[in-house]
């Protein structure tokens, strides 16, 4: 079997995430080396091919990316996407400022490319203030002068996910399932390995930049991807809609306790629908993306 061509040095900044995971397992497929950035200090020192750098610490962040043509940054802040103002987690601290001190040390390091993967729901000009962080990222990002790719990924799924694998073992105990305004959400489920593969894929020298939204090729509600994954593990649990004027005053009221289970602003994400275009993914991109029902089956068993 012939070996594969090295293609160079990556930095993937969140690299032991959830959908930092599988960028860092399909690039390395596709023949780069990869090194895996970790806001923790003790770990990194322990592994061979981690390295520390902390996205509140621009300090951190050059010795962290140093020698890498590519950067990715797939960083979420703890207990994402419940914000905690008093430890400096929050959408601006990681997603707008984070990222701003991230491009910075990447420029200087001389990187090549910058692949930031950002969301469905950012636009021009957003009006919430999870939007907003995010979208100063991805202008950071482009305006950059290195070769920039944004992923906009719509709701990721896969074996690492805390949606749907929480929810699913959740209701073991539980005899309804209550969803925030029935759960009707719009939402295209996206499996997170595909996220890797079009990384992997527009990587490459020549390949396009910009900003690419990616979702699967199945539309449904929050309820309808609920039901469908309890049906495959054998679960069958009544939908109970949790109102908002009930919820929000539950949010406001948990937000103010040292580890909240749902703040306002992560409820107002909760709601929120993610839909992705897929026309210029697949117009620039050879990808197959995998049907809600079959990437479920591939890790999600009774």
């Amino acid at each position: 079997m012939a070996q594969m061509a090295k293609q160079g040095t990556a930095a993937v900044v969140g690299g032991r995430g959830f959908i930092g995971g599988a960028i860092v397992e399909a690039l390395r497929s596709a023949g780069w080396d990869v090194v895996v950035v970790t806001h923790n200090a003790a770990l990194a020192a322990r592994h061979p091919g981690y390295r520390w750098g902390d996205m509140l610490d621009p300090t951190t962040l050059g010795p962290a990316v140093e020698g890498a043509e590519l950067v990715v940054q797939s960083a979420n802040f703890p207990d994402y996407p419940f914000e905690k103002p008093q430890h400096r987690h929050t959408y601006l601290e990681y997603d707008g400022l984070g990222t701003e001190r991230l491009v910075r040390a990447a420029l200087a390091a001389g990187a090549r490319r910058y692949v930031f993967v950002s969301g469905v729901g950012v636009t021009e000009n957003p009006t919430k203030p999870y939007y907003q962080a995010i979208r100063r990222g991805e202008q950071a990002v482009l305006g950059s002068g290195m070769e920039a790719l944004v992923v906009r990924p719509a709701f990721v799924y896969g074996p690492r996910d805390n949606g749907i694998n929480r929810i699913v073992r959740a209701t073991r105990f539980l005899p309804v399932l209550p969803l925030p305004e029935a759960g009707d959400q719009a939402h295209q489920p996206v499996l997170v390995d595909d996220i890797g593969r079009l990384v992997a894929q527009a990587v490459a020298p020549g390949t396009p930049q910009g900003v690419y939204e990616i979702g699967g090729p199945d539309r449904m509600t929050m309820r309808e991807m609920l039901r469908h994954a309890l049906k495959l593990v054998g679960r069958d649990r009544r939908v109970v809609s949790v109102s908002d004027g009930f919820a929000r005053p539950v949010a406001r009221a948990l937000s103010h306790l040292p580890g909240p289970l749902i703040t306002p602003n992560a409820l107002d994400f909760m709601l929120e629908d993610f839909t992705a275009d897929l026309g210029p993914l697949h117009k620039d991109f050879d990808l197959r993306l995998t049907p809600f029902d079959e990437g479920l089956r591939s890790y999600l068993t009774a």
